[in-house]
């Protein structure tokens, strides 16, 4: 218990805490906020059957996309196979992280597309 109290008054502790929370719950809001907005533009398409509706909606998704991918991709890979060694192992190692970003945006779009779905169905727009 002491090492906690000491861990929680020490300043220096509590700011990397702070940066890291706060690193954390950013991430999150522009995921939200993403998601939204491609969101909204989902449910405009669907409430009103415009092609510049329906073009935007897919150039949001393909940003949404590119926020996905610069999350896996960009960044420090997530490493399915260790440390790599060789070319073929790193292409491997990417080629499943370009994967795992395509399954998280084609999930991410189904979530959105049913949720503004049962949103414009609610609102009598279908």
């Amino acid at each position: 218990m002491s090492r906690l109290t000491d861990k929680l008054t020490d300043q220096a502790w509590r700011n990397a805490m702070g940066r890291r929370f706060e690193a954390v719950t950013d991430e999150i809001f522009q995921v939200i906020r993403w998601v939204l907005v491609v969101g909204f533009a989902n449910y405009l398409a669907h409430a009103h059957d415009i092609l510049i509706l329906r073009v935007t909606y897919w150039v949001l998704a393909g940003l949404l996309f590119g926020y996905i991918a610069s999350r896996f991709l960009l960044r420090p890979e997530i490493a399915f196979l260790g440390n790599p060694e060789g070319r073929a192992g790193r292409l491997v190692q990417s080629a499943l992280n370009f994967l795992l970003c395509v399954v998280v945006f084609g999930v991410t779009l189904y979530a959105v597309r049913t949720l503004t779905g049962a949103i414009a169905e609610y609102r009598g727009a279908l």
